[in-house]
């Protein structure tokens, strides 16, 4: 099956599952991409190209994302760490480079603690910060996954609904990849998906949280966005940044980098700030 986000192809699981990846470029040590909370391979679509030049870069989709199987289990943090140990196995690398957006960031990080031999370096792009007490609250998830089961809901019957942020960001890409990921996105199944990854955030963050397991002693950059649009955002874009900040400071090949023009969306914003921090650590 064709894609044009790179050349596709499946992983099996050992369930049955299949996970759906693309990839572009050669060369390494090899970049994966993890998209954040209901997000797809199509949310580097600006990030790809520039990575291709120099290495092989693979993005994926999450279970019941994208052109990946739905999964029937608990999409909790710690069986999406499961399902990228899975994917980075069959790739069939000694090591690799792996960059996380929001969630993808604490996802990375958890394998990362995990199988350390089997990573080279992070990049961290305004990643969730599992010590804030915002993604704990009742009402963050209820909302949350409440209005992703309402989006799939109306998607079921033909409205197809598309948030203004969304499509600012789609203008930003390629025709092409901007009709692939719209078409997506918008399906029934991409909303329950993501509702189903929000429905269990606090529970997989409070394991992370509590687990104790230091990362491996490689280097580690950690991208945070600058901007917010109202005195709430604010507030918690000012929490958010020092985490990453006091993340960096207490790793010793850690690194903070301000991406002074975005806010959460820095791929699709700054995809050229991306893709410069993850080729300092390809070398």
């Amino acid at each position: 099956m064709s894609s044009v986000f790179g050349e596709s192809a499946f992983t099996r699981l050992p369930d049955g599952r299949r996970l759906h990846h693309v990839t572009r470029g050669s060369g390494g040590p090899v970049v994966v991409l993890e998209a954040g909370l209901g997000a797809t391979r199509t949310e580097w679509a600006l990030v790809l190209p520039g990575l291709a030049e120099r290495t092989r870069v693979v993005a994926y989709d999450r279970a019941g994302m994208g052109r990946s199987d739905r999964d029937p289990g608990r999409r909790h943090l710690q069986r999406m760490v499961e399902d990228l140990g899975h994917l980075l196995d069959h790739l069939g690398e000694e090591r690799y480079v792996l960059a996380g957006h929001s969630l993808g960031g604490p996802i990375i990080r958890a394998y990362a603690a995990e199988r350390p031999e089997r990573v080279a370096a992070l990049v961290l792009i305004d990643q969730a910060a599992e010590e804030m007490a915002h993604y704990y609250k009742p009402g963050t998830r209820i909302l949350g996954a409440g209005l992703y089961r309402g989006l799939a809901a109306l998607s079921s019957v033909g409205v197809k609904y598309v948030p203004a942020e969304i499509r600012r960001l789609m203008a930003l890409f390629p025709p092409q990849m901007a009709a692939e990921a719209l078409a997506e996105m918008t399906r029934p199944a991409e909303m329950r998906a993501a509702a189903a990854e929000m429905s269990a955030l606090a529970e997989g963050f409070a394991r992370l949280r509590d687990s104790g397991r230091p990362l491996p002693p490689v280097p580690v950059t950690a991208i945070s966005g600058a901007l917010a649009s109202s005195k709430v955002e604010r507030r918690l874009r000012r929490e958010l940044v020092d985490c990453h900040r006091r993340l960096a400071e207490a790793l010793p090949y850690g690194r903070h980098v301000t991406a002074k023009r975005s806010g959460h969306m820095i791929p699709q914003d700054e995809p050229e700030l991306v893709v410069e921090e993850i080729l300092r650590l390809v070398g």
